[in-house]
């Protein structure tokens, strides 16, 4: 009886053994293109990146951060102020690129505001001014979207030229291909952060810049 169980044991640590050593041969074996593709994916750059999309930062930066956002989102109003100092810090170094993500009520609204505000090179600062007044506007009690063109016009957007874009048939269109192509890349909150095609898991400072920091130094 123990002659067989020794034997039984023998048989099944070669068994084991073998399995070991093919696994190892066929990892080494590994082609390129196969290795590759065991890496975490990257998102589109084409649902990603569109032509029209408001940026900052050159171009051809070695590291690109896309975010998805809502207007009228608390939580991007509460991180806007982090981006805007990531942005400073590493100046120079990131292509940053807005999408829209609406998901409440006046979003879309807003949206095409920032929009008419844009055609009068007053983007950043309509946006700012959003954010900063955001609870005055955007209150989920009692909304107010009508106090919108006056925020506006104290960072010096022209109302009324505002107002007669505020209709363009395109605005609608670059806020519905973003919302489209948000759904495609799984964003199911704001704010959303890709950067060089990586999503950030958690959000804040630190991972933003942790993610940050190791695309630099892979690329």
């Amino acid at each position: 009886m123990k002659k067989d169980l020794s034997v039984i044991i023998g048989t099944l640590a070669l068994a084991v053994a073998v399995f070991v050593a093919a696994y190892m041969f066929y990892q080494n074996k590994q082609s390129p293109s196969e290795a590759k593709s065991s890496q975490p994916l990257r998102a589109k750059s084409e649902l990603l990146l569109r032509e029209w999309s408001p940026t900052q930062g050159p171009s051809m930066a070695r590291v690109v951060v896309v975010e998805f956002l809502d207007p009228e989102c608390e939580s991007c109003r509460a991180i806007h102020p982090i981006v805007k100092k990531v942005l400073n810090d590493y100046e120079g170094k990131i292509h940053y690129v807005l999408r829209y993500m609406p998901f409440h009520h006046n979003s879309v609204l807003a949206a095409k505001w920032l929009e008419a505000s844009r055609e009068q090179n007053k983007y950043w600062e309509a946006l700012d001014a959003l954010f900063d007044k955001q609870p005055e506007w955007a209150s989920h009690h009692a909304p107010k979207p009508e106090l919108i063109p006056s925020i506006l016009q104290s960072v010096g957007v022209d109302i009324k030229l505002a107002e007669a874009a505020l209709n363009n048939p395109e605005f609608e269109k670059r806020i519905q291909q973003d919302k489209e192509d948000g759904n495609k890349l799984g964003v199911r909150g704001t704010p959303s952060f890709f950067v060089n095609g990586r999503m950030l898991n958690e959000l804040g400072e630190r991972p933003l810049r942790s993610l940050i920091d190791e695309e630099l130094q892979s690329n």
